[in-house]
């Protein structure tokens, strides 16, 4: 049976593809401008690289933390971690309660 890709993990392998293409097309522009004997820093295409490589790190990581919580077997639920606190003296948002 063929699973279904999900739409979060096609986002994924989407930015996958435009942050390779923006790594590539940085390089070929960082090498272009030294072919034609530019003496200048190229700080401007180091930026444009790490700025996609960071936005791809956050997204990777919440679809990582995302798919945790969606395969752990039998789950967390709210009320499950809210009834542990609610034992200590504490209400689900970590409140202390006055009484």
């Amino acid at each position: 049976m063929r699973r279904k890709w999900t739409f979060s993990k096609l986002l994924l392998l989407l930015e996958s593809a435009v942050v390779l293409y923006t790594t590539y097309e940085g390089f070929a522009l960082a090498q272009l401008a030294v072919g034609y004997g530019y003496l200048g820093t190229l700080p401007w295409v180091a930026a444009t690289v790490s700025a996609a490589w960071g936005a791809y790190g956050a997204s990777a990581g919440f679809y990582y933390n995302k798919a945790k919580a969606e395969n752990t077997t039998g789950g967390i639920v709210f009320e499950a971690a809210c009834g542990r606190q609610a034992r200590s003296g504490q209400d689900c948002d970590g409140w202390e309660e006055n009484g």
